[in-house]
């Protein structure tokens, strides 16, 4: 009897533990306030997680009974946050509102996966491939407050709000992108054809990306899995006539229930770039442009991206490895001695040869993300590795200097290993209070090589602790405010140059200023700490009007250019020398933003202000180089300077088909001295200019053609006459452009087009903030340009 009593004992607790364990599904369907499906929601409990599928459907199964709550989330709509009790079986179909701080639907894609103060703009990868013209900071200069420092054909650097270099902060799946802190003639090493989706945060960047985020934070997003199971993917094709570009990009997607993996490869090749004109002047010196091209500006690049995701039901986990490659050819005009000869044509528009620049990046990112009730824990890890070589017949500015035993052209080489970790805690304790922790880790070592010196090797690290937190006071108010702390060590090596102490000494100099001048760096241990605040606040106040404005300090860490650089940087035509006695970039920000959206009108005004108690420039010292063949010395220095400005945006659409857009940029800055006639602007500001565009929609109803366009814009270009020192003044210009876009739809064939004319009437201008201008290069010519992408695979 007492084995029958266990036995039935163990029965009754079975039945009721199963009984108590109750499990059920959730399902149904996440529609827009359209009616429109919604596919990559994001729904989850404390306990499950999914996403929707193409048709707007999820499932969730297994979930314990008992009340949960439970989230819906998608980038640019409200969140649903809701309590659902479970005693049987549910279906719950949601409807998300999109979140009207969003912009344009031509221009501004989704803006957030939740509402916040920030000002910021995001465009899809239907933006950037339609947009493309061979760099990504280029792309992106129809967006307000944005421009691009050109390099070139196919590099350029992005300028926000006339604040470029290191004052921009390029972060791709979270990780920061470094490189840029070599100088001024560095690009992005990134692959504008790969990239999913990128947001552009103005103003308050730094909080949580640090130093380099003071003008604000490019994020580059390739987190998002493939739409649907299966196989999918993309072919994408560019040419340009301007250099006779020919480009290729191939994204393939694999998708099953929990894994999915993706592919990238873009190939690009380019000639010598046109221009307006058949000579230039440099350092007062003519130069012819035979046939009005621009001698060894041609290039090519290679690059590779692949990616697997893991996505769980509490787990996320994705590991992206990419590389890539560039090599470019420097205009031989501009680069040593000028010379008349070393500009001839060589009859090959598509060589590459001396002096050249090859540039080799890879990087490997691991982002993880565990959920839990009401919160969840991401931690990011990354690996970079930068190799940058400039490439140069061995030329000796001394005469006692001897040609390299091992690569004897290698000008200058710089390989930058950079090591991140990163973890960041999110906390929702109500409807209401949201708070997220983070910490971030970041280690750097640079070596150096080559016969010509500009730049020492150094070790860097970085340790940051920052904390955010909003409260939504209502559906219409939102609060913000965040902090950070930052300690930064950076150690410069010496580097004593025997060669050139040889040649001062030769030249008539004492002993002790040979000396002082020989050693080009010297031995430097510094440290660095900064604590920062920002506050903002969002206010709806209806479902048309509303306003971000935001407030805080902002700074930025010295890099080792500017603390340790003294040499000829052909790159940039000139000898530039650091100041190892810098202290970090610190200052106010303010920024608010006023929008209004409604149907088929939006309109939108963005003033802001920074204050900075020593800016760090670029100034020429008034006296001459006591290197040869160098020119006058450039030294980093510091003031207090203001910087301000304002940006508006109008579209309007007429009669469901003719589509507008203005967009307009007014940018004031000065440098603050003891003595106001030395007052002068900050270097590399863009003109106050005026974009415009008229698109009109053919084919409204056709089954063949659809969301075919045809457009014209026009860029209007101020004089810029408020120069810093060592600049020329820059005339104005209009530039007027046509396109026709859309897509067409054979069977199942479908293929996307932008046919583009760019200086439709080979206008010859400048552009104020082109690497180029100070050797009066003008902006390339005429320019028609073809991208076509075909679609394939599973897409619904």
């Amino acid at each position: 009897m007492k084995l029958q009593h266990f036995l039935l004992l163990c029965f009754l607790a079975l039945t009721a533990s199963k009984a108590y364990t109750q499990e059920y599904s959730v399902k149904g369907k996440i529609i827009d306030s359209l009616g429109t499906p919604i596919e990559g929601a994001h729904v989850h409990t404390s306990q499950r997680f999914t996403l929707s599928q193409a048709d707007g459907s999820y499932h969730l199964s297994n979930v314990l009974a008992g009340a949960h709550h439970l989230r819906v989330s998608y980038m640019g709509y409200r969140t649903i946050d809701t309590l659902i009790k479970l005693s049987k079986d549910r279906t719950l179909n949601f409807q998300l509102q999109p979140d009207t701080s969003t912009l344009g639907e031509v221009l501004i894609q989704s803006s957030s996966i939740e509402q916040t103060t920030i000002s910021r703009e995001v465009v899809n990868q239907e933006y950037l491939q339609k947009e493309f013209t061979g760099s990504l900071a280029k792309s992106l200069e129809k967006l307000p407050g944005l421009n691009a420092m050109e390099i070139g054909a196919g590099t350029s650097k992005p300028i926000i709000r006339g604040l470029g270099l290191n004052r921009v902060a390029v972060a791709e799946n979270g990780i920061k992108q470094e490189g840029q802190q070599w100088g001024a003639d560095h690009g992005l090493e990134l692959d504008g054809l790969a990239i999913e989706n990128l947001e552009i945060l103005k103003g308050v960047g730094a909080i949580e990306y640090g130093s380099d985020a003071i003008g604000g934070v490019i994020k580059v997003n390739n987190t998002k899995p493939p739409s649907a199971n299966g196989l999918s993917g993309h072919v994408t094709t560019l040419g340009k006539s301007v250099n006779n570009t020919i480009g290729s990009s191939l994204n393939l997607n694999y998708k099953g229930d929990r894994f999915f993996y993706k592919l990238k490869l873009t190939g690009m090749e380019y000639g010598d770039y046109s221009l307006p004109t058949d000579t230039i002047s440099y350092l007062n010196f003519k130069m012819p442009i035979h046939e009005e091209q621009l001698k060894n500006t041609a290039g090519k690049e290679l690059d590779m991206y692949a990616q697997v995701g893991y996505r769980g039901e509490k787990v996320e986990s994705l590991v992206s490895v990419s590389n890539v490659y560039q090599k470019s050819g420097f205009f031989p005009g501009a680069h040593g001695i000028p010379s008349i000869d070393r500009v001839r044509s060589d009859g090959d528009e598509r060589d590459i040869d001396y002096p050249y620049q090859r540039v080799n990046h890879f990087k490997v990112i691991n982002n993880n993300k565990i959920y839990f009730d009401n919160d969840y824990l991401e931690v990011l890890l990354g690996y970079q590795k930068n190799k940058r070589q400039e490439w140069s017949l061995f030329h000796t500015h001394y005469a006692n200097q001897q040609p390299p035993a091992v690569d004897p052209n290698l000008e200058l080489n710089f390989e930058l290993d950079t090591y991140d970790a990163q973890a960041k805690y999110t906390k929702k304790f109500s409807k209401s209070h949201i708070t997220t922790l983070g910490v971030q880790a970041k280690w750097q070592e640079n070596s150096i090589g080559g016969f010509n010196f500009l730049l020492p090797q150094y070790t860097s690290n970085n340790f940051a602790a920052f904390a955010t937190h909003e409260f939504k006071y209502s559906n219409k108010l939102l609060y913000s405010l965040g902090m950070r702390y930052d300690k930064n060590s950076i150690s410069i090596g010496e580097h004593y140059d025997p060669t050139l102490y040889d040649y001062l000494i030769g030249a008539g100099q004492s002993v002790e200023e040979a000396s002082a001048y020989a050693e080009r760096s010297p031995d430097v241990d510094k440290d660095f700490g900064s604590f920062n605040v920002m506050a903002g606040v969002r206010y709806e106040f209806n479902p048309q009007w509303t306003l971000n404005a935001n407030a805080g300090t902002n700074f930025r860490i010295p890099t080792a250019i500017e603390l340790g650089a003294n040499g000829i940087h052909h790159g940039s035509f000139r000898h530039e020398q650091g100041d190892v006695n810098l202290d970090p970039e610190k200052g106010w920000v303010a920024d608010a933003k006023l929008s209004y959206a409604k149907k088929s009108f939006s309109w939108a005004v963005n003033p802001y202000a920074y204050y900075f108690s020593n800016y760090i420039y670029l100034k020429p010292s008034g006296n001459f180089s006591v290197l040869p063949h160098s020119g006058q010395l450039f030294k980093y220095t510091q003031s207090e300077a203001l910087l301000s400005g304002i940006e508006m945006e109008v579209e309007k659409t007429f009669f469901s088909k003719l589509r507008t857009l203005a967009i307009a940029e007014y940018l004031y800055n000065k440098q603050i001295t003891s003595d106001s006639s030395k007052n002068y602007p900050l270097p590399f500001t863009p003109a106050n200019n005026l974009f415009l565009e008229a698109g009109y929609t053919l084919f409204k109803e056709n089954k063949t053609f659809q969301g075919v366009e045809v457009y014209a814009n026009a860029r209007l270009a101020m004089e810029q006459d408020e120069i810093a020192q060592g600049e020329k003044i820059t005339p104005g210009y209009e530039l007027f452009g046509a396109g026709l876009s859309g897509s067409v739809h054979i069977q199942n064939i479908e293929a996307r087009f932008n046919l583009q004319v760019t200086n439709l009437f080979n206008t010859k201008y400048f552009n104020h903030t082109s690497f180029y201008r100070r050797l009066e290069i003008p902006e390339m010519g005429r320019n028609i340009q073809l991208n076509l992408t075909i679609p394939f695979g599973n897409r619904s």
